[in-house]
């Protein structure tokens, strides 16, 4: 794990187009990716909160299978792109195979898993280059590129089962510190825009978007973080425990028990600022801004955003013309509100980590239309 712990991490998102910050993934190391298949159908049946959450419990999985050791992932909504050290694979597979049972018994979700060595992608003149972004004191995210990771889940989405994890695991997965207890989060600008941008040419594509969202947003991109602490509320109790009942096999255990004795107890802080003597339940909400990953990058840029119509407008027309002139293909997703899914070993600063998504679709709305793009492309040049 020491490559990751290792390298030295950057303040600026915008610099992630930097190549000095960027190293080989070690031939030891694989990529682990995940997904829901069909979670296009779950999203047009309102599920996409269920989707969401499996999508982060990857992540949360894997963590626990690597001892709490940071490493570097990227979330995509409905899944995740996981890196490891080769030799803990097995580890985490045994962990997201758990998961996988877990997704389909409570949820209803095919959880896809598919590991692709490091090696065999080098072979295949496909890098894999990370970076480590630090979005708040103590917390860093991983920015990944390469030919690497595209060419990772064409494989395991691929006709070959050569890929694909086959482990039938018994038991239950280790979700603790997973939790989804806040409501959608509201917009204060007027929209949520779910965003994902691919280059069909070089990294400059990627400079010159940032560029004119700078013109666009020009207070910032970290003023449109989504996560509007002001605006945010805490689930009930009743909606807290139906939805993390699905977190564990069955309700009728120890575990679960103590679980609901958490969420109440967690309600009455952020609802009625009970205990205040002892957590300062303002000052955990104060930290979920910085501690939001609501922008990355894995070979594709994406984030989520909170932003006026009119800016809206002018994204979209700016990525619509580049479009046009065979710059990029990109996917976007409007609703009015984003929703937040919680990973937390701690309190502290840099001990928990908060996935950002837009509601009712997200990234995955976003993706489908990315690939239409891609795909009327494709059409264009076999023609």
């Amino acid at each position: 794990m020491q490559f990751y712990e290792n390298l030295r991490s950057f303040k600026k998102f915008d610099d992630f187009t930097e190549d000095s910050h960027f190293r080989q993934l070690p031939d030891d190391w694989s990529v682990i990716i995940t997904d829901i298949k069909g979670s296009t159908s779950a999203i047009a049946e309102g599920r996409y909160k269920d989707v969401n959450t499996i999508g982060a419990a990857t992540i949360v999985v894997a963590r626990k299978a690597l001892a709490g050791k940071d490493f570097p992932f990227v979330f995509g909504g409905d899944g995740a792109t996981l890196l490891a050290p080769t030799e803990k694979v097995d580890g985490i597979l045994k962990g997201l195979c758990l998961l996988r049972n877990l997704a389909k018994n409570n949820h209803g979700l095919e959880l896809r898993i598919g590991v692709v060595k490091m090696s065999e992608l080098k072979s295949l003149a496909a890098p894999v280059e990370v970076a480590k972004f630090e979005i708040t004191a103590g917390r860093s995210v991983a920015i990944l590129r390469g030919a690497g990771i595209p060419m990772a889940e064409k494989l395991i989405k691929g006709s070959s089962e050569k890929y694909l994890a086959k482990l039938d695991a018994e038991g239950a997965p280790d979700l603790s510190g997973l939790s989804c207890r806040w409501s959608p989060i509201p917009s204060r600008n007027g929209k949520i825009l779910s965003l994902i941008v691919l280059t069909r040419k070089d990294k400059k594509i990627y400079t010159d978007f940032l560029e004119k969202l700078g013109k666009i947003i020009p207070k910032g991109l970290e003023s449109s973080n989504p996560v509007n602490v002001d605006l945010a509320s805490v689930n009930s109790v009743y909606k807290n425990i139906q939805s993390e009942s699905k977190l564990y096999p069955t309700v009728y255990s120890l575990k679960f028990s103590l679980k609901v004795v958490e969420i109440i107890m967690t309600t009455l802080v952020f609802r009625f600022n009970f205990l205040s003597m002892i957590f300062n339940s303002e000052t955990y909400k104060n930290s979920l801004r910085p501690h939001s990953d609501f922008r990355k990058f894995d070979e594709t840029l994406r984030m989520v955003i909170d932003c006026t119509p009119e800016q809206v407008a002018q994204i979209t027309q700016y990525l619509s013309a580049e479009l046009q002139v065979g710059n990029l293909f990109y996917g976007e997703f409007q609703t009015d509100s984003s929703i937040m899914t919680c990973f937390v070993d701690a309190l502290g600063q840099g001990q928990h980590i908060h996935f950002i998504d837009a509601d009712n679709g997200g990234y995955a709305a976003a993706a489908i239309g990315l690939k239409k793009q891609m795909q009327e492309k494709d059409k264009i040049s076999v023609s």
